[in-house]
């Protein structure tokens, strides 16, 4: 819908629970529009099941929020060789200030670092991320052979060094498998692995932050949801609007 539709079926709804009402100033119905936005991915991402983080549980909510659906592939190059201080990336040789810089410029590069104990493979989350929904990685030796595909394992800064000095657990690589532990940093992750095997692909699915409804461009077509969907958004910010 344009957001000029998006305005008048506000002010419209508005009308039908109290007529008496004020009618709202364009500022005042573009920050309930937007508030409503936000409520609605978030009710219909979890709904009553908080500990359920896939909003898949049924056709509806899938068709609700399938637009907002995104996936992001982040390819981590060759491991770099820490003794002479240069990295290996793409067949270029970087110092290690230079491959940093390097992959700020490729928004799909990741960068490697070594830990006594464990390697790290480190990268920040697209900026219109909103909700994580999988994150998949491709695994192989560190010849770069037996590919594997599998899944994270996700820690958090205070207990991943159980499942590092576990010998037992499956951070460890063996018969060619293996999960790498995944940490949160402030703008992104950290991918852990025991120095045996290293990670070629992550692999990131996710909701993204619907656009923003803004009054710059009247005309201007917001598809984040389809026109049912939107209708139903409408709702709840007029009734956001009259209980506030």
């Amino acid at each position: 819908m344009r957001g000029i539709d998006l305005i008048a079926s506000f002010e419209l709804e508005i009308n039908k629970l109290d007529d008496a009402i004020r009618k709202p100033v364009t500022d005042d119905s573009l920050y309930w529009i937007n508030q409503a936005v936000m409520k609605f991915v978030r009710d219909r991402f979890n709904g009553n099941a908080p500990k359920r983080t896939s909003y898949e549980q049924n056709e509806k909510r899938t068709r609700d929020l399938v637009k907002l659906l995104k996936e992001f592939t982040v390819v981590f190059y060759s491991m770099p060789d820490l003794h002479d201080e240069t990295y290996v990336r793409k067949d270029e040789v970087y110092t290690s200030e230079d491959y940093v810089h390097a992959n700020l410029d490729d928004p799909t590069a990741g960068f490697y670092t070594e830990h006594e104990d464990y390697d790290i493979y480190e990268y920040n989350y697209p900026a219109d991320l909103l909700y994580v929904l999988n994150e998949d990685v491709v695994i192989s030796d560190l010849d770069g052979d037996y590919k594997t595909d599998t899944c994270v394992f996700e820690c958090t800064a205070d207990n991943f060094m159980y499942r590092i000095n576990n010998s037992l657990t499956d951070f460890h690589y063996r018969y060619h498998r293996a999960r790498p532990l995944r940490i949160r940093t402030n703008d992104g992750f950290r991918l852990l692995t025991d120095k045996n095997y290293k990670i070629n692909t992550y692999t990131l699915g996710y909701l993204k932050i619907p656009t923003e409804v803004t009054a710059q461009d009247p005309e201007m077509e917001y598809t984040d949801f389809d026109d049912n969907t939107w209708l139903e958004i409408i709702k709840i910010a007029a009734q956001m609007y009259v209980e506030n």
